[in-house]
């Protein structure tokens, strides 16, 4: 049984329950009548990334049968208790992060049960991928676009063909498994590209008018819709990313904006205590420009401080 499965020329908006799981996820799917690709976009597997959210209700609400080639199948929120309960990055029932358990089990925790389903009911059948995130509760960020680099070349390619038509900076060669839905697709031969736009657990029209034009691009590349979009810049190749984690508790104060330019050695910002004492202060390790970082002034030991790609 595969999402895919429904007849020319029909849009269906269904809540669709999911085994084990009290909350039923938001599902619009777009067949028209002449052959296509699958495309299967989701968005909210983070719960406050809403720019991602309201991109896919948009899109859901614009698609028509008469419009597309093929099938676009779209998930407007995987995590839908996390979705209202304002919860960071979490499912609450088990308190696991969504992103980082696929390809789930079945007879796993919540978050592992909705995986697995995400995994078989929703990706199987799919011809390509696009996953909309953006900045969570607490995350300021730069535009910008990932791309898989964990199969073959063709895999890569077509990956990366997508991502460069994301109106941003910058792409990031994604070369790691994590246990995202992301990086599972590329398991599963399925060329994908995960989008970043916004954040702070805010959005804005612009952001997800800009964001409705990436996704455009990418459907009018594959041959899905015939309408395509300007684009103002086409996003630069990072190859590498650093990630920096907080060694204690404190107050986050970081030392520049995210899409500046950083030498090597240089300061990423600094942790002190209530009384301005410096507990720990982090460097580049190479040359670097910060695609994200934590924008709360509260930091807690092992938490997550900035994301920078060399240059």
């Amino acid at each position: 049984m595969s999402v895919f499965d429904i007849g020319r020329g029909t849009k269906r908006q269904n809540l669709i329950p999911v085994q084990g799981f009290e909350a039923s996820l938001p599902v619009t799917v777009v067949r028209g009548t002449e052959d296509g690709p699958n495309v299967l976009i989701t968005a909210g597997i983070h719960n406050q990334e809403y720019v991602g959210i309201e991109t896919a209700n948009r899109l859901a609400q614009e698609l028509e049968p008469s419009s597309i080639r093929g099938c676009v199948a779209i998930v407007h929120v995987c995590n839908p208790t996390g979705f209202f309960s304002f919860a960071p990055d979490v499912v609450p029932e088990d308190g696991k992060n969504l992103n980082r358990v696929f390809p789930g089990r079945n007879d796993g925790s919540v978050s592992e049960q909705l995986a697995h389903n995400l995994m078989n009911y929703y990706f199987n059948e799919a011809s390509c991928f696009i996953d909309l995130h953006s900045g969570g509760y607490c995350e300021e960020l730069i535009p910008h676009v990932y791309f898989q680099a964990m199969g073959d070349r063709y895999l890569e390619n077509a990956s990366k063909r997508m991502a460069q038509l994301v109106d941003a900076d910058y792409m990031v060669r994604a070369k790691e498994y994590t246990g995202s839905s992301f990086s599972f697709a590329a398991k599963l031969g399925i060329p994908g590209v995960l989008l970043e736009r916004g954040g702070m657990a805010a959005w804005s029209e612009n952001d997800v008018l800009t964001y409705l034009s990436d996704v455009r691009r990418i459907l009018h590349r594959l041959n899905v819709i015939s309408r395509s979009e300007p684009q103002r810049k086409v996003p630069e190749t990072i190859e590498r990313v650093d990630y920096y984690s907080a060694d204690s508790d404190g107050c986050w104060y970081p030392a520049s904006a995210v899409g500046s330019l950083i030498k090597k050695g240089m300061p990423l910002g600094s942790i002190r205590d209530f009384f301005g004492r410096e507990l720990m202060c982090p460097k580049a390790a190479a040359d670097c420009v910060v695609l994200y970082q934590a924008g709360s002034l509260a930091i807690r030991r092992g938490d997550f401080l900035a994301a920078c790609g060399d240059i």
